[in-house]
């Protein structure tokens, strides 16, 4: 009986030891844990402030308006507290007070879950106390921007920041930096408010509108270019559909002239309805100075354009080694510097002349530009030493020429000696199988006591050389593409402290065949009627790399069926095609000059005129040289001219007696490609 009453006794103390333990540990959970016991808090958050900055003036105050998000029943309270409370204290409802002028943090903590807070910086200063725009009202249109700029009263404002805000930002954006981006058609406030949370604010009304389609600018024709012998250009400012018959085009030879000669049109082509090139007839061809018109009446339009030729522009330099004492004379290479352009030209020369030297511009009368300009140096050389003079020319119709004239002037206490960089390249002549190449030049020596020997310091093997009267004579030949050189110590044979290096450099490339023949306007072949002549006309190649300049009539001339063959090394050419009997040519620019390049067809503006005797006794054929009023002379009795009238005359003997045959033609329409008779009289 005792024992079963101590077991229900144990059963009672152990019952009531359960319960306390249980109630105690209810009491001692977290209280933070037991405000989230029912779910969590997502974040806290100022609505009072536009951002988490306040300033206050000392002794002013400021209660923060704290807003809790939460999930399920977890608490919203919060408890707040400051960073340091003698800048500013804060009380359980969130009222700062500002003690003094200092930066401090207020923390609104939330009761549930200590890691979810709000920080604000509070600084006790100089609060904003107006903010104005630059505008309070703006139109814009879809598309555009602008920048609000937001001036800040008193200029010693704790903080000048503001924060941008759309009140629709379908209508219209603003960027934290003010600038508005129109985005639809409406009305939009955009709103500078104080950051400092001072409340001060501004805004701006801005109504936006859609775009306005302008309405289309007439079309007007904005260029017209003479782009080639029988091609003009017409560019307008939009696309605009013409055809052949509106447009009328006119030439005229003298810029006082007046426009009497109207050109007949080939074809008018456009791929875009902007850029047309019209395409004149063959007998229209233009020549370098001719001025033309287009009139094209329904856009009420009437312009003119020069025709310019080709436009080019070189960079050229020369040597020259004298001595002092020397002079320049009529005969001397150095006399003039001709930069072969057309007509009047402007020269600038700067750099140094060789004391005692001087240079004048004169007038050049050139066989094939005209009357133009070129320099004459005169004097004699009174200082030793090396001057650079630069020339830059220009010309009337836009070529230009960059030149470097070196001068070595030597002196009897110091020798100047060549210094050569020379381009060739292997051709194939007549008659040969194989390609070759062969160069002759002197390399001068001036200066010192007037005799020198040689110290031979580098010279490749294919290289000869030979001592000439002003310095060595150096002769290479080869088969073989390469760089050869020659270098020398020249000395003085009477003072060897007078010495100097003679250096020539040739640099020879491998070559392609440039082939094709030579047409008139209306297809003939250029050919020569008489044998082992020349057809009438040369052909010339000028290399628009700088190291390749080349004038290829030098190497070839035409065959006497019309066609050429000219060994070139690869690259881009201007091709020049001028006529043996008038100052006529054509050029064909950037022409790519490669081992597969087509046989070439080029035209040069000119008609077949046959010749014959309006004598019947006399046959024409006896009359092999003509000669016309420009002192121009051809071969045989086929020529070729321009359109215009012409005079050409010839003599012949026949039978002891002495006949003049005298051709005066006017091609035109009618008469080009024909036969024309010259009168054939007795002396």
């Amino acid at each position: 009986m005792n024992r079963i009453h101590n077991m229900s006794y144990a059963k009672r103390i152990l019952a009531w030891v359960l319960a306390v333990t249980v109630v105690l540990s209810i009491l001692t959970i977290p209280q933070g844990e037991s405000y989230a016991a029912a779910g969590t808090v997502k974040s806290i958050a100022v609505t009072n402030l536009p951002a988490k900055q306040l300033t206050l003036k000392k002794g002013k105050t400021f209660t923060l308006k704290s807003k809790v998000t939460v999930t399920g029943k977890a608490s919203k309270k919060v408890t707040y507290k400051t960073s340091n409370k003698k800048i500013v204290t804060v009380n359980a409802k969130g009222k700062i007070t500002a003690k003094k002028k200092g930066t401090a943090k207020i923390y609104v903590i939330s009761k549930a879950n200590k890691k979810k807070k709000c920080t604000i910086t509070v600084t006790v200063g100089t609060p904003v106390t107006k903010v104005k725009l630059n505008k309070t009202k703006s139109t814009m249109t879809v598309g555009k921007k602008q920048t609000l700029k937001a001036t800040i009263t008193p200029k010693k404002a704790s903080n000048k920041a503001v924060v941008w805000k759309s009140s629709n930002t379908k209508v219209a954006t603003v960027s934290g930096k003010g600038v508005v981006t129109a985005k639809k058609a409406g009305t939009v406030t955009i709103t500078a408010t104080a950051k400092d949370g001072s409340g001060k604010k501004a805004a701006c009304k801005i109504t936006v509108k859609n775009q306005v389609k302008p309405a289309p600018a007439p079309v007007t024709v904005k260029s017209v270019k003479a782009i080639g012998m029988m091609q003009v250009q017409v560019e307008l400012t939009g696309t605009k559909e013409l055809s052949s018959s509106d447009f009328k085009i006119y030439k005229r030879k003298y810029s006082f002239g007046s426009y009497k000669k109207e050109c007949n049109i080939d074809s008018v082509k456009t791929s875009d309805k902007i850029t047309y090139k019209i395409t004149l007839d063959t007998l229209d061809a233009l020549v370098t100075g001719d001025m033309v018109q287009v009139v094209i009446a329904k856009m009420n339009y009437k312009g003119e354009a020069a025709y310019k030729g080709i436009i080019r522009e070189q960079t050229t330099k020369s040597e020259i080694i004298k001595s002092v004492g020397d002079s320049i004379n009529h005969y001397s290479d150095e006399k003039y510097y001709e930069p072969g352009l057309v007509g009047l030209c402007s020269f600038k020369i700067t750099g140094e002349l060789p004391q005692g030297i001087t240079y004048k511009i004169i007038k050049d009368d050139d066989m094939f530009n005209g009357i133009t300009d070129c320099l004459e140096f005169s004097g004699s050389f009174t200082k030793g030493g090396i001057y650079t003079t630069k020339i830059e020319v220009e010309d009337e119709i836009g070529n230009k020429v960059h030149h470097t004239i070196t001068w070595k002037i030597a002196d009897e206490n110091r020798l100047m000696a060549a210094d050569i960089v020379q381009y060739d390249y292997l051709r194939q002549e007549k008659g040969e199988t194989k390609k070759s190449c062969h160069v002759d030049l002197d390399a001068s020596v001036y200066g010192g006591n007037g005799s020198v020997k040689y110290e031979i310091l580098e010279c490749s093997n294919e290289i000869s050389y030979s001592k000439s009267a002003f310095g060595l004579n150096c002769i290479l030949d080869t088969e073989k593409t390469g760089t050869y050189t020659l270098k020398a110590k020249v000395t003085d044979t009477e003072d060897a402290s007078i010495t100097t290096i003679l250096s020539v450099t040739i640099i020879v490339k491998d070559s392609v065949a440039f082939k094709g023949c030579v047409y008139d306007l209306d297809g003939h072949k250029i050919t020569s009627t008489v044998a082992d002549v020349a057809a009438p006309y040369y052909i010339s190649l000028y290399a628009k790399e700088k190291d390749t300049l080349c004038d290829a009539s030098e190497f070839n001339d035409p065959e006497s069926d019309g066609s050429f063959q000219i060994f070139v090394p690869d690259g881009t050419y201007d091709v020049f095609v001028a006529s043996e009997a008038q100052d006529i040519g054509t050029w064909v620019c950037d022409s790519k000059v490669t081992a597969s390049t087509p046989y070439q067809k080029i035209v040069l503006p000119v008609y077949q005129i046959t010749i014959g005797s309006d004598n019947p006794a006399i046959d024409i054929r006896n009359f092999t040289k003509w000669r016309s009023n420009e002192r121009k002379t051809i071969y045989g009795n086929v020529i070729y001219l321009t359109a215009g009238t012409h005079i050409w005359t010839s003599t012949a003997t026949i039978d002891g007696v002495e006949y003049t045959a005298t051709l005066n033609v006017t091609v035109t329409d009618k008469t080009r490609s024909t036969t024309v008779k010259a009168h054939v009289v007795a002396k």
